[in-house]
């Protein structure tokens, strides 16, 4: 083990101990009068009000693996969209999909997606406002005008409307007010970044309408050389994203919230670099791990465009103060386009600095509509939810390959469902909690390749799921929370499209569009959240054992090197996750964010190595699975006599190295093992309406590889890298009235 991360683990055990040592039982009854005695001595940790059991609670009163991050901690810690909101949640990797910037791989507790398009659903979920987004493209939002964030890992269904197998991100924007409020920033640093936020809401119709408007623009050169382009740098960013919300009141118990957004995103369409080239290509600079990852020597035709456009209406009636009903209706058209070059080929050598790769040009169109009710009450013994769920959705896809016709995929999922869970007090201390989700999926596949098939092709399959959870809550003082759970999550299957000439290992029988099952999974969870008597150290730790029946892999066609997802193998997936903050002094904050996993195959399935030899692959390590991953971070603000308040924020994280193949070769394609250092300096005025901030990411400029695409080969394999970002420092003016 390396000195660096060796150091990150003793700082991490240091700081649990720390706060293990400040544990002191308080008595039953005590919370209101802790709370207060903690706050008239000093400054004590603050709380994140969730709803991620559809009811208005904390994150340390919530029986569930959930975090959540308030604008403030958003901001302190350099979160400004989703791909950077990985390093605040145990076990989560968040990065582009291999040759996109777009479209997010997204995987918590080693269950995930990163295929694009229409074919695949996300294993994690994400909701904005309670509207489920169903595509990874377009999976980037931009944090410009968010309220609170929260993540819940482990597989979600009785609670929410489309299940999700992994877990479920939630992003709630803010709420128009009827009080005149604005706000926004700029911030301008490396690679000619140049970034505005701004936020304003106010009063239409003095309680009874008022309305927000919101918008971001994000610009930054590319940070990769490109010889082949005349040394142009790659990798650029240029997005933008509005949003409107209109609130009304009509009446005392109704509440109508109208929001619309629009998204657009311009950037590179993610350009890797060659760390291993097929023999006869003319790469100097390929030569493995060691490589330079500020240039490329990729080169052909590069464009992407992404153009989203949504919508959600969500309506509340109060009945009573136990009872509310709750409508969330959602709407999204989703377009997108790219073409890049994705390793060096022979074709067009560009005197010795690169090769030609065209790329093949991809275009999809989505749009889906949902609809959701629920039912919400609670009482001294009980608090519950039963909803019903409806989602409707058509995709259309468009390949042109380089050196053949044009293909066309068609793809319809209809999926309804109804959810439920109660939670019943047996005692003030004990509750034990039910619930339920049948989910019935209806799905349509057509594929059309008119220069191996005069006609289209087409198949449907229907899929079925039962998700139930049972629990047991018991909260022995106020401030500390234990829970154990079970719950089964679900997997929609789908359709792979199998080109008509391609061979499946049957004689005389053409490809065609072949479906894959459903993927479930049974989740078991113990946990605790526990908060000093002072409310100056809390830590929360959850213990999981996750068993996939039926893993969505890659899997070949007998007897042949044609590959297509399917329901390869079982497994089992386990581990321990601990959130532990302490504010040591009233100026000083420590926290930690840390993930230890470990997984296996439990069934035996065939995959390919990097030079195509098949083998039974079940003894390999889960792809995407991070055996570690640590977080250690600070907020500091000194005392100093100058007017106004500097604060200090710190964060090191670790991220131990993992597979980017089913069958963990070879070691180029894997994700090393990285140590990135982020901070920040900020300035904010008297009265609190200014400030300024000096903020870094990958402070030292550590260059590695995020992800890695490999085509097998006999004789060299040929591998792709994708860097992540390098070292940006940046200044940001902010204000707040």
């Amino acid at each position: 083990m390396h000195v660096k991360t060796r150091y990150i683990l003793m700082t991490t055990s240091a700081l649990v101990a720390a706060i293990g040592a400040a544990s002191v039982p308080v008595a039953a009854g005590a919370a209101d009068a802790a709370a207060a005695t903690g706050a008239a001595e000093g400054t004590t940790i603050g709380e994140v009000v969730v709803t991620a059991e559809r009811f208005k609670s904390t994150v340390q009163t919530t029986p569930v693996a959930v975090s959540a991050f308030s604008p403030v901690m958003l901001q302190e810690r350099q979160v400004i969209s989703v791909q950077q909101f990985s390093s605040q949640i145990p076990g989560l990797v968040i990065t582009p999909a291999t040759g996109t910037s777009t479209s997010a791989r997204i995987v918590l507790r080693g269950a995930g997606q990163e295929n694009s398009g229409i074919n695949f659903d996300p294993a994690v979920g994400i909701y904005i406002d309670g509207v489920y987004q169903p595509r990874i493209t377009g999976a980037f939002f931009d944090f410009f005008d968010i309220d609170r964030v929260e993540v819940l890992r482990g597989p979600q269904g009785t609670l929410y409307g489309r299940n999700s197998s992994g877990g479920a991100i939630k992003i709630e924007t803010k709420r128009p007010s009827y009080a005149w409020h604005w706000g926004g920033d700029i911030a301008f640093g490396e690679h000619s970044l140049a970034e505005a936020r701004a936020f304003v809401t106010g009063p239409i119709v003095e309680d009874q309408v008022a309305f927000s408007l919101s918008g971001v623009s994000r610009k930054r050169d590319g940070f990769l050389t490109a010889p082949s382009y005349y040394g142009r740098k790659v990798n650029d960013k240029d997005s933008q994203a509005f949003r409107a919300k209109l609130l009304f009141n009509p009446i005392e118990k109704l509440e109508i919230q109208l929001s619309g957004d629009y998204q657009q995103d311009h950037s590179d369409p993610g350009i890797g670099v060659p760390l291993q080239a097929p023999i006869g290509v003319d790469t100097q600079y390929a030569t493995g791990a060691g490589r330079d990852l500020t240039r490329t020597e990729l080169f052909g035709p590069t464009f992407a465009k992404l153009q989203s456009v949504g919508g959600s209406l969500n309506a509340s009636y109060q009945f009573t103060p136990e009872l509310t009903l709750l409508s969330i209706t959602g709407y999204r058209n989703l377009r997108a386009s790219q073409q890049a070059p994705l390793w060096p080929t022979l074709a067009a050598q560009t005197s010795g600095n690169g090769a030609l790769n065209i790329g093949t040009v991809n275009r999809f169109r989505d749009h889906n509509f949902s609809q959701e009710f629920n039912l919400t009450w609670v009482t001294d013994k009980f608090k519950g939810v039963i909803g019903a769920y409806y989602f409707d959705e058509k995709g259309e896809g468009e390949q042109f390959p380089p050196y053949s016709a044009i293909t066309f995929q068609y793809r319809g999922t209809r999926a309804t469902a109804i959810f439920g869970q109660l939670t019943y007090n047996i005692t003030e201390q004990l509750s034990i909690t039910g619930g339920a989700r049948a989910t019935r999926e209806e799905a349509k596949f057509t594929q059309f390749y008119p220069a191996q098939l005069a006609f289209p092709q087409s198949d449907e399959k229907t899929f079925k799921g039962t998700s139930p959870k049972v629990a047991v809550n018991w909260q022995p003082t106020p401030n500390l929370l234990t829970y154990v759970s079970f719950t089964k999550g679900f997997k929609s299957g789908g359709f792979n499209p199998v080109p008509p000439n391609t061979n499946i290992g049957v004689i005389g029988v053409k490809g065609s569009p072949t479906p894959y099952g459903e993927e479930k999974v049974d989740s078991y969870e113990a946990g605790f959240k526990f908060t000093t008597d002072d409310h100056r150290a809390r830590i929360n730790v959850a213990i999981f054992e996750a068993k996939y029946k039926g893993l969505q892999l890659p899997v070949f066609f007998p007897g042949t090197s044609n590959s297509y997802t399917s329901n390869a193998s079982d497994a089992t997936i386990k581990g321990i996750e601990l959130e532990p903050t302490w504010q040591v002094t009233d100026n000083l904050q420590l926290y930690g964010i840390m993930a230890f996993q470990k997984g296996k195959y439990t069934s035996p399935f065939v995959c390919s190595d990097q030079f195509g030899v098949f083998q039974n692959c079940d003894d390999r390590k889960i792809k995407g699975l991070i055996p570690s991953k640590v977080v250690v971070g600070a907020t500091f603000s000194p005392e100093l006599s100058i007017p106004g308040q500097i604060k200090i924020a710190a964060d090191v994280d670790y991220t131990d190295n993992y597979y980017n193949n089913v069958s963990n070769t070879g070691p180029l394609v894997q994700t090393p093992e990285t140590t990135l250092f982020n901070g920040s300096i900020a300035w904010k005025a008297p009265g609190g309406n200014w400030s300024v901030a000096l903020e870094g990411r990958n402070i030292f400029n550590k260059h590695y590889v995020l992800a890695g695409l490999q085509l097998a080969s006999p004789v060299r394999p040929t591998v792709t890298g994708y860097p992540g970002d390098p070292r940006i420092i940046d200044i940001r003016l902010s204000a707040d009235f």
